[in-house]
């Protein structure tokens, strides 16, 4: 009788050595859906192929950057029905190469209070980028400037 129930709910009943174990179909669905999706990446955390419909195509105009550089980024950012270019200046301090998803991580103070910007190069949404000067470092992320204050933040000039 309270088989016949569970069958109607909608649950299987599978017998195994005399005891009884409960399958629902919604886990079968599940374990169906995982078994078809790609799988995770487990180094960046994202899908392999992941939504790239955000970047148009791989862009050639934009200016060989490195860290350690000074620049403007001029992103245009859509409010409301308005578009308008917003001007981000400040100091490259890490470059990530991940094939088309390549990023920038812009760091500038603003009023006393350190403002950083990831902005993704092969965007639509960024307009041009310029570099102000280009400065000495030895390597290839800056994080170390987050912990440096005033004058101690400084980098060398290249000539």
């Amino acid at each position: 009788m309270e088989e016949e129930k569970k069958k109607k709910e909608g649950a299987a009943v599978h017998e195994n050595d005399g005891q009884e174990t409960e399958e629902s179909p919604q886990e079968d669905e599940t374990k169906e859906v995982l078994d078809t999706e790609e799988a995770e990446s487990p180094v960046t955390g994202t899908s392999e192929i992941g939504d790239l419909s955000f970047y148009s195509e791989v862009r050639t105009d934009l200016p060989e950057i490195k860290p350690g550089n000074v620049v403007r980024v001029f992103y245009r950012v859509i409010e409301g029905g308005k578009e308008r270019i917003q001007v981000f200046e400040g100091t490259v301090i890490a470059l990530k190469n991940r094939g088309i998803a390549k990023t920038v991580t812009v760091r500038k103070t603003s009023f006393g209070i350190a403002v950083e910007r990831i902005f993704p190069l092969n965007s639509r949404l960024i307009q041009k980028i310029e570099i102000k000067k280009r400065q000495k470092v030895r390597q290839s992320k800056l994080y170390y400037l987050r912990n440096l204050k005033g004058k101690a933040a400084r980098l060398k000039e290249l000539r």
